[in-house]
C-alpha cells in the first residue's frame, strides 16, 4: 500500500518551498495595495484620511474575498484533477473559473455602487471621513472588475504549477501602485481619488498579466465545450469557495465590529489608531494565510492521488512554519511598535495609545497559524464543513462576545485585548477538530454529506 511506503521527504520539501514561498510573498503583496494607500494618505492627508480608508476597507475585501474564494475553489479542482492525471478536466476547471470571476466582477461592483451611501452610513462614516471614504470607494467600485480578476486568477496560475509567475504578477502590480500613488497624491494632489485610482490601475496590471498567462497555459488543450457551463463543477467550486471566501472576509467583519467599539469608546482618534492596527494585522494575517494557500495545491494533489502520509507530512510542515513565523512577527511588532506608528504619521496625541494597541494585539499573531493551516487543510481535502465552522464562528459568535466582555471590563484597552482572546479560542477549536480522536468521525461525516 502507498501509505506503508517511505515518503520522499526531499522531493516534498522541494515542492513545499516551490509553492509556499511565492504564495507568502504574493499574499503579502496583495495586502500591500491598501497599505501603500494608507502610508501615502496618512502622510499627505492625516488621521481623517487613514480613518476613511479603514472604514471602507471591508467593501474592498468583499470584492477580494469573492475573487479569492472562487479562484481557490477552482484551483482546488485543478489540483485534484492534476493529482488524478486528468488534464482535460483540469483545464476545463480553469476556464470555468474565469467565467465565474467575470460574472461576479460585474454583479458585485454594481450592487455596491447602488447601495454605497447606505453602506457608508452603516460602516460609521460621518462628516469629513464620509467625504473621503466616498471619493475612495466610488473609484474602486467603478473599476471593481479588475481586482476580482487580478486576485481570482492568481490561485489558478499558482495551481497550474506556476507559483513564481503568480508572485511576479503581484509584484508588478504593487510597483505600479507605489509609483502611481506618488504621482497622483503628491505630484497631482488628487487626494483620496488619486489613491483609489492608483490601486485600481495596479490591479488592472495584475488582471491583464494573469489573463494572458492562463490563456497561454490552456490554449493547447482548449476545447469549445469548455465554454459550456458545467453545473456540477460550478457547485463544487462554490462549495469549496465558502471557506477561503470567509477566511478573507472575516478579518473585515472584525474590522467593522472593532470600528464600532473604537468609535463608541474613543471617537475618531480611536478609529485612526485602529486603522494602523488593522494594516499591521493584515500584513501578519496575509503572510500566514500565504502559507495555508501555498500548501493547498500540495494538499489537494496528494488528496486526489490518495497519498495520505504525504498529505499529513505537508500539513505538519506547514503548521510548524506558521508557528515560527507567527512568533517572529509578534516579537518584531512589540520591538518596533513605535516605528510602525511613526510610519503611518499618527499624531503625537495618539502615539502612546497606538503603541499600546500594537503591542497588545500582536500577541494574537502566535495563534494565527493554527486556524489558518487547519482551515486550509479541510477545504483543500474537500472537508468544507469543518473549515466553515472554524472560519464563520469567529465573526458570528466569538468576536462579538469577546469585544463586548473586554470593552465592558477595560474600555478602549479592552478592544485591543479582545483580539488575542479571539485567536486563542479559535486555536483550541482548530486543534480539537484536527485531533486524531475526531479524524475517523470526520471522515465518516464527510462521506455522508
Amino acid at each position: 500500500m502507498l501509505n506503508e511506503m517511505t515518503i520522499d521527504k526531499k522531493r516534498i520539501n522541494k515542492q513545499f518551498r516551490h509553492y509556499v514561498i511565492p504564495s507568502m510573498i504574493a499574499m503579502l503583496f496583495s495586502g500591500f495595495y491598501s497599505i501603500v494607500d494608507g502610508l501615502f494618505v496618512g502622510n499627505s492627508i492625516g488621521d481623517a484620511g487613514l480613518a476613511a480608508i479603514n472604514i471602507v476597507y471591508p467593501i474592498q475585501v468583499v470584492l477580494n474575498a469573492t475573487a479569492i474564494g472562487i479562484g481557490i475553489g477552482g484551483s482546488v479542482l485543478v489540483s485534484i484533477y492534476k493529482g488524478e492525471e486528468n488534464e482535460k478536466e483540469m483545464n476545463h476547471s480553469a476556464i470555468l473559473t474565469i467565467g465565474m470571476l467575470l460574472l461576479f466582477g460585474i454583479i458585485l461592483p454594481l450592487f455596491f455602487l447602488a447601495t454605497k451611501d447606505v453602506l457608508l452610513d452603516f460602516l460609521g462614516a460621518k462628516g469629513a471621513i464620509f467625504d473621503g471614504a466616498n471619493d475612495y470607494i466610488t473609484t474602486i467600485l467603478i473599476g471593481g472588475m479588475l481586482p476580482v480578476l487580478g486576485n481570482g486568477l492568481n490561485p489558478i496560475v499558482r495551481n497550474q504549477g506556476k507559483p513564481i509567475v503568480a508572485t511576479r504578477n503581484m509584484v508588478a502590480g504593487l510597483v505600479t501602485n507605489i509609483i502611481l500613488d506618488y504621482v497622483f497624491i503628491y505630484k497631482m494632489n488628487l487626494g483620496m481619488f488619486g489613491a483609489a485610482r492608483a490601486t485600481i490601475t495596479a490591479q488592472g496590471v495584475v488582471a491583464s498579466l494573469n489573463i494572458i498567462y492562463v490563456i497561454k497555459l490552456n490554449r493547447k488543450t482548449f476545447d469549445i465545450s469548455f465554454l459550456k457551463p458545467d453545473i456540477e463543477k460550478i457547485k463544487r467550486i462554490l462549495k469549496i469557495a465558502v471557506s477561503p471566501f470567509g477566511q478573507t472576509l472575516v478579518p473585515s467583519i472584525i474590522i467593522i465590529l472593532t470600528n464600532w467599539k473604537c468609535l463608541e469608546y474613543g471617537g475618531d482618534g480611536a478609529a485612526a489608531i485602529y486603522s494602523v492596527i488593522s494594516y499591521v494585522l493584515a500584513c501578519a494575517q496575509l503572510l500566514i494565510q500565504g502559507i495555508g494557500d501555498g500548501v493547498q495545491p500540495l494538499l489537494s494533489y496528494y488528496y486526489g492521488a490518495k497519498k495520505d502520509r504525504e498529505l499529513e507530512y505537508v500539513y505538519n510542515k506547514a503548521f510548524l512554519l506558521c508557528a515560527v513565523f507567527s512568533i517572529f512577527l509578534m516579537l518584531m511588532t512589540v520591538v518596533f511598535s513605535t516605528k510602525l506608528a511613526e510610519y503611518f504619521n499618527i499624531s503625537q496625541a495618539l502615539m502612546s495609545e497606538t503603541v499600546l494597541a500594537l503591542k497588545t494585539t500582536s500577541f494574537a499573531y502566535a495563534f494565527f497559524g493554527v486556524t489558518r493551516v487547519t482551515s486550509a487543510y479541510f477545504y483543500a481535502t474537500n472537508k468544507t464543513k469543518f473549515s466553515n465552522i472554524l472560519i464563520y464562528i469567529e465573526p458570528i459568535v466569538i468576536a462579538p462576545m469577546m469585544l463586548i466582555v473586554f470593552t465592558e471590563l477595560f474600555g478602549l484597552t479592552g478592544v485591543w485585548m479582545a483580539y488575542p482572546a479571539i485567536q486563542i479560542l479559535l486555536s483550541v477549536l482548530s486543534l480539537v477538530f484536527k485531533s486524531p480522536n475526531i479524524e475517523y468521525k470526520r471522515e465518516i461525516s464527510t462521506e455522508s454529506i
